[in-house]
């Protein structure tokens, strides 16, 4: 194990940084200066970083101009890396890489749990992460996947716009790569999920509006339908919606209660998962719990919260059962 030697105080903030599960952070330099920035790379024998500004410029830093809190987070961030290469190896299941065909190339990164081997079908999650960071999101997801059994593909590409050119952009790029995607082998087509964290959960329920398909429901971590500009687009109906978040993550759960009571109406079925931290991606038996539930596997949410402090806790959870469907329209 790497282990960042300046002392326990920097060694335990580094660790608390790290649980926000996000590779966009405050950086501080030496020389004070702050700002933030997503890390792209970190190459350890050269020392070098690369940060990416708002989504598009790319610097290189020499790590040893970062304060000592950033230094032992990049130390941790490379040893988590590490882990999920390590954890898949003993999981059973396989990642396979594929380029997807036509006007816009996507990366998609895809892990078949080790129940592919027998199964003829699977269901299947479809993921946005709000930075493009594909492969490691995957990486963040396929232990949960493993249990719960089911196909995860992760998008690369998609993130968070800034205009409406963007979003339009993406949207025919998703148009164009879904087919291959469903063309999977083993993808049972009753049971495909779109989901994602942050913006890439407000993508998720978006591309359900705007793509028709029998969608079979939505993971949603930290994110949002948008806010009441979007409350009456024609979401489909019969989906099973998994919203998991936070107990800190206020901006988030602010909508909770309205998402959920517009996705009810057009008869849809919210379950509510919440763990203990802020706007971040969710511990791995918090994503089984999901996924367990997307899947009915489990059909109703315990009660109560669980034990706080154990990594295997139960979340607390609640449950929005569907009022009567109304008709609406599939697609645009």
């Amino acid at each position: 194990m790497r282990l960042f030697l300046i002392g326990s105080f920097f060694w335990f903030a580094a660790v608390s940084i790290l649980s926000a599960n996000t590779d966009e952070r405050l950086w501080t330099l030496l020389t004070g200066e702050t700002f933030r920035a997503e890390l792209a790379r970190f190459d350890e024998a050269s020392g070098k970083v690369t940060l990416k500004f708002n989504n598009a410029k790319e610097q290189v830093y020499e790590v040893a101009l970062f304060s000592v809190i950033d230094r032992a987070w990049l130390t941790e961030w490379l040893e988590l890396e590490e882990s999920f290469d390590t954890k898949l190896k003993t999981l059973g299941g396989r990642v396979e890489h594929r380029l997807t065909q036509g006007t816009y190339p996507t990366d998609l990164f895809i892990y078949y749990p080790s129940s592919s081997i027998k199964a003829s079908v699977l269901p299947c999650l479809i993921l946005f992460h709000p930075t493009a960071k594909a492969a490691r999101y995957l990486k963040r997801h396929f232990e949960a996947a493993e249990r719960a059994g089911m196909m995860i593909v992760s998008c690369g590409t998609f993130r968070n716009e800034a205009t409406d050119a963007e979003c339009d952009l993406n949207l025919v790029r998703f148009r164009e790569m879904l087919p291959q995607i469903l063309a999977l082998k083993q993808i049972d087509p009753a049971k495909v999920f779109l989901g994602g964290t942050s913006g890439g959960g407000l993508r998720a329920f978006q591309y359900t509006v705007q793509v028709p398909y029998a969608w079979a429901g939505v993971y949603s971590n930290g994110g949002w339908l948008g806010g009441e500009k979007e409350y009456g687009l024609p979401y489909p109906s019969g989906m099973r919606v998994a919203i998991v978040n936070g107990n800190q993550d206020t901006a988030a759960n602010h909508f909770v209660a309205p998402d959920s009571a517009v996705l009810n109406r057009t008869g849809s079925v919210v379950g509510v998962i919440v763990f203990e931290g802020a706007h971040q991606e969710p511990p791995m038996h918090s994503q089984l719990q999901a996924f367990n539930w997307l899947l009915q596997k489990e059909d109703a949410p315990p009660e109560g919260p669980g034990a706080k402090g154990s990594e295997h806790a139960e979340p607390t959870r609640e449950y929005h059962p569907p009022s009567p469907p109304s008709k609406q329209p599939r697609g645009l």
